[in-house]
C-alpha cells in the first residue's frame, strides 16, 4: 500500500536510518523540536500518504538525532474518528518498521478517570482496554497473526523511565488507558462504567498503534498527559482547545523524560 511512500521517504533521508519513532499526540508537536537540524517531510508531500485533519496535529515527519538514537518524530497521528481505516494505521506502523524503527514511543492527551491522577499529570501507560470496537489487524491483506499483548508496554523500558523521572524529580503516574472511538467526549454514565473496568485514563488514539507495533516486533512505551477530568468528575467544561492548552503546559516535563530516555542505549 505504501511502497511509493516508503521509496519517497528513503530518497529524502539519504541513508539515514531511524531506530526509534516518537508519535506525538494532540498539543505535543513541540517535542519534535528537540531534534537539531532535522530532515522535515510533510505528509502532504509523500505519495499515497494520508493527511491529518485534527487541530494540534501539523502532519509531518521530523528525522534526526536525539541522544544516542536516530529518531523519527511523527508530528501528527491518525484517528479512527477521522474516518481512517484502522488497517491504514497498521500500514503506517509497518512503514516505520520498514524504515528501520525498532522502538516506539507514543504520546497522547487523555482524560483522567482516577481522582488521584490530576489534570496536568504525566501517566505512563502500563496496559490498555480497547473499547473502540476496531482492530488494525483485521484485513484480508494481513497474514493471520495473534500477537501476545502481555508485555505490550515494555516492562524493562518502563522501569528505566520510572528511574529517570525519580532522578529528575518529575512526578510520574502509571496506569491503564482505555480507548474509545470518539470524537465526542464521554457522558458521565460512560465515565462511571469505564472506572468500574479499572481504567485510569481515557482517550481516542494509541491502542491501534500499540497493537500494530507489537505485531511488528517493536518495543513500546507510551505516555498520556492528563488534560481534563472525565465528565462528571469536575465542574469544568471540556473542549479540545482547553485540552491543547493543558497539554502544552505539561509538555516540558515529558520532553525531559524522553530526552533522558533517548540518552540511554536500549
Amino acid at each position: 500500500m505504501f511502497e511509493n511512500s516508503l521509496a519517497y521517504i528513503q530518497e529524502k533521508l539519504h541513508g539515514f536510518v531511524p531506530d526509534t519513532a516518537v508519535i506525538l499526540g494532540s498539543g505535543l508537536g513541540d517535542l519534535a523540536h528537540i531534534i537539531e537540524s532535522p530532515i522535515i517531510i510533510p505528509y502532504s508531500d509523500i505519495p499515497n500518504f494520508p493527511r491529518t485533519t485534527v487541530a494540534g496535529h501539523l502532519g509531518r515527519f521530523f528525522f534526526g538525532k536525539i541522544g544516542k538514537h536516530n529518531v523519527v518524530c511523527m508530528q501528527g497521528r491518525f484517528h479512527i474518528y477521522e474516518g481512517i481505516d484502522p488497517f491504514l494505521i497498521f500500514k503506517v506502523i509497518q512503514l516505520l518498521k520498514s524504515l528501520g524503527v525498532q522502538n516506539l514511543i507514543i504520546t497522547n492527551a487523555a482524560g483522567s478517570l482516577n481522582p488521584d491522577i490530576p489534570v496536568g499529570a504525566i501517566m505512563m501507560i502500563k496496559d490498555h482496554i480497547n473499547m473502540s470496537g476496531k482492530n488494525p489487524l483485521i484485513s484480508t491483506d494481513l497474514e493471520t497473526s495473534f500477537p501476545d499483548l502481555s508485555n505490550a508496554y515494555d516492562k524493562n523500558l518502563r522501569t528505566r523511565i520510572k528511574q529517570i523521572a525519580l532522578e529528575n524529580k518529575i512526578v510520574l503516574y502509571e496506569g491503564v488507558y482505555i480507548m474509545v472511538t470518539g470524537p465526542n467526549f464521554e457522558t458521565a454514565a460512560e465515565i462511571r462504567m469505564f472506572q468500574s473496568f479499572g481504567a485510569d485514563a481515557i482517550g481516542m488514539s494509541t491502542v491501534p498503534e500499540v497493537i500494530s507495533a507489537v505485531h511488528q516486533g517493536m518495543n513500546v512505551v507510551a505516555f498520556s498527559i492528563i488534560s481534563n477530568m472525565g465528565t462528571g468528575m469536575s465542574s469544568d467544561d471540556i473542549d479540545h482547545k482547553n485540552v491543547l492548552e493543558v497539554v502544552q503546559a505539561s509538555c516540558q516535563s515529558l520532553q525531559v523524560i524522553i530526552r533522558k530516555f533517548l540518552d540511554q542505549e536500549f
